[in-house]
């Protein structure tokens, strides 16, 4: 979504609203109001939170942001609340939308993008694709058995299918967790954590960027500014670096979007990082 266009979202957050999905795609507001009455239960599954005015507000200031209370309504950075209900949508809602959209050109290459990603998976990484294939058609085929031994009355079976289906849920977990521990285990002190961020983003400015290190590292930026809302230019460098000017809290933060990009762009963190 981010190479195909600009998305906003809610400063602080992973959400968007109504308005903000609408002008991704270029749309008008009512065609993506359209697409969530047609499609509800599908969107809504993807994360969707439906909140009242009272917990939008408290939702919105728990993220620190500002917000301008008027009859009927409140708002904040130009988005407009109501006082009765506001959906606010994830990215996999957003993807979603994109794919039932027709007449989006945005839409269009987002769904194509997507394709691509399948694409390259398939080609770089088959095992991907088929390990994902054969659990999605084992838990098929257990639902399928509980529900066979339900209708039977064989308890007994229903048990054991029980049994395999919160194994197969336990393997899935432990597989995220193995991924997400890789992903966000930071370093010891500040000092290294901004030692990883550097030897992280140059070394993907070699493989990415041909050597371009101030692109990577303006990426870098970028991706601060989209995800924590820190743009850090506007705060200028600190004894010759941007990455001064963060807080220790911060800087662990940009560590983890750090060592997140890597892993997406298939670079071993283990040989890589070798804090002394």
């Amino acid at each position: 979504m981010d190479r195909v266009g600009e998305l906003l979202l809610l400063p602080n957050t992973e959400y968007a609203t109504t308005e903000q999905i609408a002008n991704y795609y270029g749309v008008d507001m009512s065609v993506i109001r359209m697409q969530i009455s047609s499609n509800r239960e599908e969107i809504m599954s993807d994360g969707v939170k439906n909140l009242s005015g009272k917990d939008t507000k408290k939702f919105l200031v728990s993220k620190n942001i500002l917000l301008t209370n008027y009859r009927g309504y409140f708002e904040t950075n130009g988005q407009r609340f109501s006082n009765r209900n506001n959906l606010l949508f994830p990215k996999r809602a957003i993807l979603r939308i994109g794919m039932l959209l027709r007449d989006s050109e945005v839409a269009k290459e987002v769904r194509t993008r997507l394709l691509d990603v399948v694409q390259d998976t398939e080609e770089s990484s088959p095992e991907i694709v088929q390990n994902v294939v054969n659990e999605i058609s084992e838990e098929k085929q257990l639902m399928l058995d509980r529900v066979e031994a339900e209708m039977s009355g064989n308890y007994d079976e229903v048990c054991v299918v029980n049994a395999k289906l919160f194994a197969l849920k336990n393997k899935r977990i432990k597989e995220l967790e193995k991924e997400n521990e890789e992903i966000s285990t930071h370093a010891l002190t500040i000092i290294e954590s901004k030692d990883v961020i550097n030897r992280i983003v140059r070394t993907i400015a070699v493989k990415e960027y041909n050597g371009m290190f101030n692109k990577a590292f303006g990426e870098l930026y970028a991706k601060m500014n989209y995800i924590l809302g820190i743009n850090i230019k506007s705060r200028g460098k600190k004894n010759g670096s941007y990455l001064n000017s963060l807080t220790e809290e911060e800087t662990y933060k940009v560590e983890e979007i750090v060592r997140n990009w890597a892993v997406k762009l298939g670079l071993d963190l283990d040989n890589l990082l070798k804090i002394a």
